[in-house]
């Protein structure tokens, strides 16, 4: 029994494992992809706290226990030379990006537990996401700097992966390739893919949470611009608990306009899965 019980306990401290479980968190760099278990990270990494304001909980004062991102990244080969970009995924497909420049300036945390919770309770206190509570395990990114940072900082909560990438060659089919410098949809792409590529896709790429906006139809083609600007800013006119939040404080009404232009440039640019 008690060589069992070793035996157990080397096996939750071994490196990078062939499959993912409740407690693990893939990591890939140079399309590699790697899976490893919360006790090997542990074992391997310094712990560290944070103490923010979190607006997750409606700004309640939250401890956690976590590891720095550089960490985390460091384990599986850091970031190779051209990435410029951080892809998060939770669990539901919410697939936020961070440039790389942001993550060297400014320091994230990989959060694994509320510190302090009692033995037998959950890792973190449960908290509502439009009609569901849920719970922010396995792992939640928070920032040292908290709420001082914008929504262009990520936090996504139930995180499962990490991939540093280059953008253009990770979604190719949401680049708009042909657009001509400085022109607003390419103004329009980088808040796209910035404030709404966590939840929507282009073309089939991008997040999973929300509706794919390209293919077979536009929503320029069915929506009107109009309605579109409104539900944007106000979500809550149109539907009630929803998980796409309003983007009244995020977005002014001119970076709206310049979504909307990118949306309607690659209207004519769709392309079909394989």
């Amino acid at each position: 029994m008690l060589a069992l019980k070793v035996l157990m306990a080397l096996a939750a401290l071994a490196g990078p494992v062939a499959d993912g479980g409740t407690d693990t968190l893939t990591l890939v760099t140079n399309g590699k992809s790697q899976v490893f278990k919360l006790a090997y990270l542990k074992q391997r990494l310094k712990t560290v706290q944070v103490t923010i304001e979190d607006s997750l909980y409606g700004g309640k004062k939250k401890t956690y226990d976590g590891f720095a991102l550089g960490d985390v990244l460091g384990l599986a080969g850091g970031i190779p030379e051209g990435a410029d970009e951080v892809l998060f995924t939770a669990k539901d497909g919410y697939t936020p990006v961070l440039a790389v420049a942001k993550a060297r300036t400014h320091r994230a945390v990989v959060a694994f537990e509320e510190h302090g919770r009692a033995k037998g309770q959950s890792r973190f206190e449960k908290q509502k996401a439009g009609k569901q509570w849920v719970d922010p395990a396995p792992f939640y990114v928070v920032w040292e700097e908290g709420s001082k940072l914008g929504e262009e900082y990520p936090r996504p909560y139930q995180l499962v992966r990490i991939e540093v990438a280059t953008f253009a060659q990770k979604y190719p089919k949401t680049f708009p390739h042909d657009a001509k410098a400085g022109s607003d949809a390419l103004k329009g792409f980088a808040l796209f893919k910035n404030q709404c590529l966590r939840c929507h896709s282009v073309n089939l790429e991008g997040g999973a949470i929300g509706p794919e906006l390209n293919v077979p139809k536009n929503i320029t083609e069915y929506w009107s611009k109009g309605t579109l600007r409104k539900f944007i800013r106000d979500v809550g006119q149109f539907r009630a608990a929803s998980k796409m939040p309003s983007f009244a404080k995020d977005l002014s009404e001119d970076d709206v306009e310049r979504i909307l232009d990118y949306l309607e440039f690659m209207k004519d640019r769709k392309q079909a899965p394989q």
